[in-house]
């Protein structure tokens, strides 16, 4: 080999390793700049953990400000142009922040509840939440207008009527009663043995070698979700999402939190840099989430692969993995056509969430040439009529037992008719339109969908009857490794903005706004 042909092949195996290597989230400038992250000093240690161990790995600056949760969320209104992620130690601060107009998505990250927190070997013998109003102990407690332990051991000590006592010691004895600003300082007040006990968080214990938690049943019985939020004024939605992806999966922060004492949340997702999602839909389903998913991607910076198709041959599909347990394979969720689809798979699923309606209609030719006005026009003789696939397509399902119900099935097929059947209904659409058939039985959406057809070429014809309707549910698979991202995805489904579009393709809207 010549040397400048070795030259060029050394060039190229640069250039190949240079391919194999680079990692576009190392490159924070094409997908955002910092990210400033606002989180509840109790899960101080964690976090820092994680933070360290994300930025080391994708070159992404975390700004990350401690404190009360309270004092964040007061920090959030009064500073509106700035921060892109809000944990807060308290479902409460998160529903202010929604209410506030300050949250997009949330990720759950971990459960905790709170504990008495004393010195090891517990010397003052403390037992109970009535122990701490004894003379000899001395408690500290955390602000319960700024952090969230402390208003949840406010209200716990209400319900067993010893708040009220415990300020008036408070106000008589200022060493025997005394409040901070944070969970962390009322540790380390009974670290330092400035008092004997103090409410903390389970999971804060086992960051503080002289500590030892006491277990009560007013304060067990309190578990609370930490939840992480991203803010709706981020400008870096993707970068702030892929951070706080990592922050929860399963395996990243899950993990170190969990090594922290944290109690990790059931079925955490795994952790992708780009994670991909099996969505089954119902083809008559496209025009109302297409647009939708494509944000979604966009905004998550997730794959959606979505599998558009008659519910029977999905159904099947399905079936057929489980049979032979296709490794992933499986749909994350599945949005039918129908509830008959959904009921044959639910054991593979998630309670369902009802989404939508859509009613059939009869479709023929502008004008209407033949003069059809309801089902029992298809038994007329010598016609070209395009139904769904009684079995494919929960479409042709509805439609085969619509026919049985009003007596016209038999007298379709024994009428010298030529009936063709496709698996989705835009299909005959499409042949109506080209003059193949005279008449077909679609779902409204399948012609709303293309105004511009059904005004010059096609007529609906209303069927008005109860059993002419079609329900379609969302779930997520109980075996997904992406029930998080899967349940975001649903709540993008939900948005005014996909309401909006599938009501205006004839479609009726049934289920409830986040």
């Amino acid at each position: 080999m010549s040397l400048k042909m070795l030259a060029l092949a050394s060039v190229a195996a640069a250039g190949l390793l240079v391919v194999l290597l680079w990692n576009p989230w190392k490159h924070s400038g094409s997908h955002g700049g910092n990210l400033t992250f606002y989180c509840a000093a109790g899960m101080t240690k964690p976090v820092q953990d994680v933070v360290q161990e994300y930025q080391r790995e994708y070159g992404v600056t975390v700004q990350v400000e401690f404190g009360g949760s309270g004092k964040l969320l007061n920090t959030l209104k009064t500073v509106p142009d700035r921060g892109d992620l809000f944990l807060a130690a308290d479902e409460t601060y998160l529903e202010l922040a929604r209410k506030d107009g300050l949250a997009a998505e949330d990720l759950p990250v971990a459960l905790m509840h709170p504990v008495i927190a004393v010195a090891k070997g517990n010397p003052k013998g403390v037992r109970s939440i009535q122990d701490l109003l004894r003379e000899d102990v001395r408690v500290v407690l955390a602000n319960p207008e700024l952090a969230s332990v402390g208003k949840l051991a406010k209200t716990r000590f209400e319900q067993a009527g010893l708040w009220s006592e415990l300020m008036r010691q408070k106000d008589r004895y200022a060493a025997k009663v005394s409040t901070v600003g944070t969970v962390n300082e009322a540790a380390q007040a009974v670290s330092l043995g400035a008092a004997e006990a103090g409410v903390i968080w389970d999971a804060l214990i086992p960051q503080y070698s002289g500590l030892e938690g006491v277990e009560v049943p007013e304060l067990r019985s309190a578990e609370v979700g930490i939840t992480l939020m991203v803010l709706a004024r981020t400008t870096q939605p993707a970068a702030a999402l892929h951070f706080a992806r990592f922050l929860t999966a399963r395996d990243k922060g899950g993990f170190v939190f969990a090594k922290h004492g944290f109690k990790p949340p059931p079925d955490a997702d795994d952790w992708a840099e780009r994670p991909k999602l099996n969505l089954f839909s119902g083809a008559m389903l496209k025009p109302g989430i297409e647009e939708t998913v494509k944000r979604f991607e966009k905004r998550e910076g997730v794959d959606v692969a979505i599998n558009y198709n008659g519910c029977g041959i999905l159904v099947s599909q399905m079936k057929g993995m489980k049979a032979v347990e296709t490794p992933g394979a499986f749909p994350d969720a599945y949005f039918s056509c129908d509830l008959s689809y959904m009921e044959q798979v639910r054991d593979w699923f998630e309670a369902a969430v009802t989404i939508s309606r859509n009613d059939m209609v009869l479709v023929v030719k502008k004008g209407n040439p033949l003069g059809f006005r309801s089902l029992a026009d298809l038994a007329r003789p010598g016609q070209k009529l395009g139904l769904a696939h009684p079995v494919n397509s929960a479409l042709g399902k509805l439609t085969d037992e619509l026919l049985i119900k009003t007596g016209e099935r038999g007298k379709v097929y024994a009428a010298g008719n030529t009936v063709v059947h496709v698996d989705a209904g835009h299909m005959l659409v499409n042949q109506l339109r080209t003059g193949a058939l005279d008449a077909i039985v679609v779902y409204r959406s399948n012609v709303a969908s293309n105004p511009e057809i059904l005004e010059q070429h096609l007529d609906l014809v209303d069927l008005d009857l109860p059993e002419a309707l079609a329900t379609q549910p969302f779930a997520v698979a109980k075996d997904s490794n992406h029930k998080y991202l899967a349940r975001r995805l649903l709540r993008a489904i939900l948005a005014p903005e996909t309401k909006a579009r599938f009501e205006q393709i004839g479609m009726q809207w049934l289920a409830e706004q986040p």
